[in-house]
């Protein structure tokens, strides 16, 4: 089971859903936590994979930018939202249907309006919210996993284990060679190059 599904909007302050997967692994574990960028092997048909890790998991993160609702398609001008096989509509309308946990992560932004988005994810607005603010992202990332915790179970720390040192928002990686950037105030580190990636098209 799944437990956790990250959906988000690609060119839509991209760099959080990183954030918030790396920390939500650190946790409750990767198996527990669906990011597909991560958790999609090159071959996959990712479709599928998608509608399989849906069904499973317990809650949908809906990762929320500025851009989010705005972002338009280049060769029609039409909404990416609006547009039909949009993988974020598709994933919200689909854990909505299922009556998953939803909840917006909003990135200084505000939750799009009933009236603004599809009929069919309409719903998405009366969700509660949680942020993540620039800035803040190492409190807000905390209430964030405290409240994750009520649904999901952490994962279980192998007897005789270290367990993580902190510092700020991210693990301490100062015996590993992790490549850091930074967006905004948030903090992201990633092994050497930036992630690939895995054959699928744009969300």
């Amino acid at each position: 089971m799944t437990g956790i599904f990250i959906n988000y909007r690609t060119g839509d302050g991209e760099r959080a859903p990183e954030l918030i997967d790396r920390e939500l692994v650190s946790i409750f574990g990767k198996k527990r936590v669906f990011r597909d960028r991560r958790s999609i092997r090159e071959g996959t048909e990712f479709p599928e994979k998608l509608r399989r890790e849906l069904n499973s998991c317990t809650v949908l993160l809906a990762v929320i930018g500025r851009r989010w609702l705005d972002i338009r398609d280049a060769a029609t001008d039409t909404r990416r939202i609006d547009m039909p096989n949009d993988y974020v509509h598709d994933e919200i309308r689909t854990a909505l249907a299922l009556k998953k946990i939803v909840i917006p992560v909003l990135l200084d932004a505000s939750l799009p309006a009933a009236e603004d988005l599809p009929p069919d994810i309409a719903g998405l607005a009366i969700q509660q919210v949680a942020h993540l603010r620039e800035g803040y992202s190492h409190h807000d990332l905390g209430l964030l996993t405290k409240r994750l915790r009520q649904h999901v179970p952490a994962k279980t720390r192998k007897r005789g284990a270290k367990k993580d040192r902190r510092s700020g928002d991210v693990m301490d990686l100062s015996n590993a060679k992790f490549k850091r950037s930074a967006v905004g105030n948030y903090s992201v580190y990633s092994e050497g190059a930036e992630l690939r990636r895995r054959g699928r098209k744009d969300r």
